[in-house]
């Protein structure tokens, strides 16, 4: 139950006639213009509610003023297609779990991010669902049958990357940095934020103007990291900013991925890369 608002259906809906037969038990609210729109969790509740198309027979689960699933008609039991819209919200993803998983699982989110995020889990593989997901139940092992777009996944080349950090003198400045702090000489910043400090975030252009620059332009760098800061996530941020200056990475087309882990270690990949 979500506080006072809306609380899950019951039962899961696993196929259309199990979708109508839901709509079907509901009574329709009495003294309503609309009899076909039922709430579908607690009665007199209308922010998830169950109503039949009138113009293909379809099932649709409206969540407030979207709709969420449609059941597709055209054939009985486990045959029939179910549509998912993914609208980005936490709420939307539980109300879809609570009816469809464990088959389906949805982690759709509105974080702007500028890469997927509306990612369907079926059958246990990910996949990018921007638009639609056109889920095809089974009796056992359901599968995404359309609405997916393949994952683009950059590739570091190692060879490039280590000869885009010599060119960009990332290691001389490296052997810099940690000579003068051996020495006492820390040429860092004092670190006097609140909260847990992040490094600092170089643009491509910062990164190889700085390091190119000999002892001025390191001094440049060293003046804007954080002492409180792991020097190794400061150099970090550093050296990935040499990599998209110097274009050091490949796409590599994903359809899917098989396993949690290594859908969020592609999208951090993506992050990084942006």
């Amino acid at each position: 139950m979500f506080g006072s608002n809306l609380e899950l259906p019951g039962n899961r809906m696993l196929s259309y006639d199990s979708a109508l037969k839901k709509h079907q038990s509901i009574k329709p609210i009495r003294g309503r213009s609309d009899q076909n729109t039922r709430p579908l969790a607690r009665r007199g509740n209308d922010n998830l509610t169950i109503r039949q198309d009138p113009s293909n027979s379809d099932i649709v689960v409206r969540l407030y003023q979207t709709d969420i699933i449609r059941y597709k008609s055209g054939g009985d039991g486990y045959n029939n297609l179910i549509e998912l819209d993914p609208y980005p919200s936490v709420l939307t993803n539980r109300v879809m779990w609570s009816i469809l998983g464990p088959h389906t699982n949805t982690h759709w989110s509105d974080r702007d991010y500028p890469l997927p995020n509306h990612i369907t889990e079926v059958g246990g593989r990910y996949y990018n669902t921007p638009d639609y997901a056109l889920i095809q139940p089974a009796e056992t092992g359901w599968t995404l049958v359309g609405g997916e777009k393949p994952f683009e996944v950059p590739r570091l080349d190692r060879k490039e990357a280590k000869q885009a950090l010599r060119d960009a003198n990332f290691y001389t400045f490296q052997t810099w940095l940690n000579t003068l702090i051996r020495l006492n000489n820390d040429p860092r910043a004092e670190s006097r934020g609140w909260g847990r400090p992040k490094p600092f975030e170089w643009s491509p252009s910062q990164a190889f103007q700085y390091l190119t620059a000999g002892e001025e332009g390191w001094r440049e760098i060293a003046g804007r990291m954080k002492r409180g800061v792991d020097i190794k996530r400061e150099l970090e941020s550093l050296r990935l900013a040499v990599y998209r200056a110097e274009l050091c990475y490949e796409t590599e087309t994903v359809p899917y991925f098989e396993d949690y882990r290594s859908l969020q270690n592609a999208l951090n990949r993506m992050r990084r890369t942006e």
